[in-house]
């Protein structure tokens, strides 16, 4: 459960990236569809949306990558030591 912890973290961040991205665009259009004068609404929605998901990942996804290059460097340190 607990081994390879940074690669999840990674996945997990890439997959609520694209559920984010996805809801943002869903979201968008309906929103745009409902009036003629809520089009630019949507789309910003959308558009913004999508691009406020993807970055917020980096976060998180930047996490995973610090812990997997600790694990790294804790293995080639007890590498080292023996």
């Amino acid at each position: 459960m607990f081994t390879n912890i940074g690669g999840k973290i990674k996945t997990f961040a890439k997959v609520v990236a694209w559920i984010g991205i996805i809801a943002s665009v869903i979201i968008g259009l309906v929103f745009g569809m409902e009036d003629e004068d809520m089009i630019i609404y949507g789309l910003l929605i959308a558009g913004l949306g999508a691009f406020l998901s993807w970055v917020s990942s980096f976060i998180v996804y930047g996490f995973g990558q610090i812990v997997e290059n600790t694990d790294k460097l804790v293995a080639l340190k007890e590498k080292e030591l023996q």
